[in-house]
């Protein structure tokens, strides 16, 4: 189940400890990668590792 790169993005919103998005701020700006491709790639990582359940 991997994502098409054309596919549409829609926008969600969730929480996150203060925390963890402060470290997530820090490795954004370390790597001049963007918040929300971590968020995409860590999303896509835990849909795949539980793929056959979700195909059950």
């Amino acid at each position: 189940m991997h994502m098409n790169d054309n596919a549409r993005l829609t926008s969600v919103v969730f929480r996150l400890n203060r925390d963890r998005l402060e470290m997530l701020k820090d490795l954004s700006k370390e790597t001049r990668i963007r918040q929300s491709e971590y968020l995409r790639e860590a999303i896509s990582d835990l849909l795949e590792k539980y793929e056959e359940k979700l195909n059950d």
